[in-house]
């Protein structure tokens, strides 16, 4: 089989339903509660925190016969080290397959369905690490033609939204009237000392941030953009969006959220899909769907191979990185 072949066969594959083989006098919540845990698509152990959200959304959305939301927070841009960038590429169309998987064996408990809710943080992304709006704007645009595109593929009871963080402002200058305030908090709360950072921290920084010219002339830059990443989290426009309801929160990656459900983006790859790019792993038998980490692309052996899907836009989506099971 070609990749060519796969990605046909995988994308006819996304409508196909899932039968629901569970014992009928099994409680609904319960049965909604398993398939969200699933070992096949959890890769870390929920915490009582996430449990108790999730028992709470299911029970409420179990009662209301309501749409389930599992919902994702992220950058709202590809990493611009990328050639790929500004635009989606494999890994965004990997992840949605993977959580398309997940949501049609949620669906076949659940008739009401699923929402699969990506929220962009692309508002943010600017001032923290240094994006040009152009490139966020192209972002979106790409992610959701991407959307629309796969619509006529989605299996029933599984609808696919996508959220700016940039949308929710009239003008844009009331988000940095909220992140200011957040950042002068953080600061009085901490005596006016900038967040200490881990070399971790200081590694993550360095390769998100797109330098302005003497930014790097600051000794405390890295503390700087570690504050406003904070404060980011303690937007009120922000916080909204947490306390909704019915929403349960998914994660490609931990971050010490204890709300989330830790997914990773794709089966074989714990990743953040905004930071990497798509690529296909040949075995003898199958091939595996992966999300590159600058890291990882940087020792990868791979050959760029051919592909088409018909009417899917995007300057991304011409080639794919094939590598080969070492």
């Amino acid at each position: 089989m070609t990749a060519q072949q796969y990605l046909e066969s995988r994308l006819n594959s996304l409508k196909a339903s899932v039968v629901n083989t569970a014992d009928q006098n099994t409680d609904t919540v319960d049965l909604i509660r398993a398939k969200l845990l699933s070992k096949k698509f959890r890769k870390l152990k929920a915490t009582e925190d996430c449990l108790e959200v999730i028992d709470r959304v299911v029970a409420r959305a179990v009662e209301t016969g309501t749409p389930i939301v599992l919902s994702t927070l992220f950058g709202g841009n590809k990493l611009w080290r990328f050639e790929e960038a500004p635009e989606v590429d494999w890994a965004e169309l990997f992840n949605l397959f993977y959580y398309i998987d997940w949501a049609k064996t949620i669906v076949a408990v659940h008739a009401p369905g699923i929402i699969l809710d990506y929220y962009s943080q692309d508002v943010s992304v600017e001032s923290l690490n240094g994006v040009p709006r152009s490139e966020t704007d192209q972002y979106s645009k790409t992610y959701r033609e991407m959307i629309a595109w796969l619509k006529p593929f989605l299996p029933d009871g599984v609808q696919i939204r996508y959220r700016r963080h940039f949308d929710e402002f009239a003008d844009p200058s009331t988000y940095y009237e909220e992140l200011e305030a957040a950042k002068a908090e953080i600061l009085a709360e901490n005596s006016g000392k900038y967040p200490t950072l881990t070399d971790t921290m200081r590694a993550a920084t360095s390769l998100n941030v797109k330098l302005k010219p003497g930014q790097d002339a600051d000794p405390l830059w890295q503390e700087k953009v570690e504050l406003e990443h904070q404060a980011i989290f303690r937007t009120p426009t922000l916080c909204k969006m947490f306390d909704e309801p019915d929403r349960i929160s998914l994660c490609p990656t931990d971050y010490d959220d204890s709300n989330s459900i830790i997914t990773g983006s794709t089966k074989r790859s714990y990743a953040k899909f905004w930071a990497g790019v798509g690529a296909l792993e040949k075995s003898d038998t199958k091939y595996n769907e992966l999300v590159l980490t600058p890291k990882q692309l940087e020792v990868a052996k791979y050959t760029w191979e051919k592909v088409y899907l018909e009417g899917l836009p995007g300057k991304n989506f011409k080639k794919i990185r094939l590598l080969s099971e070492s």
